[in-house]
């Protein structure tokens, strides 16, 4: 029996970002905006996980300042 929970550090930038209700282009956007932190290999786009979730805690301060 596998007991390893262990959360992973990145994903697929739509997969996941579809997950949490982030259309395409706006995943996209918030890359280049470099909002989110984002990796190649080869031609798909990774998105680490942390940058994502912690988001909208940021986008909050970033409108409060």
């Amino acid at each position: 029996m596998d007991t390893n929970h262990e959360r992973r550090a990145y994903g697929s930038l739509v997969e996941e970002c579809r997950a949490r209700h982030i259309g395409r282009t706006v995943a996209f956007q918030l890359a280049r905006d470099g909002l989110i932190e984002t990796f190649h290999i080869g031609r798909r786009v990774y998105v680490m996980l942390d940058s994502l979730d912690s988001l909208p805690e940021r986008l909050a301060a970033q409108e409060a300042a």
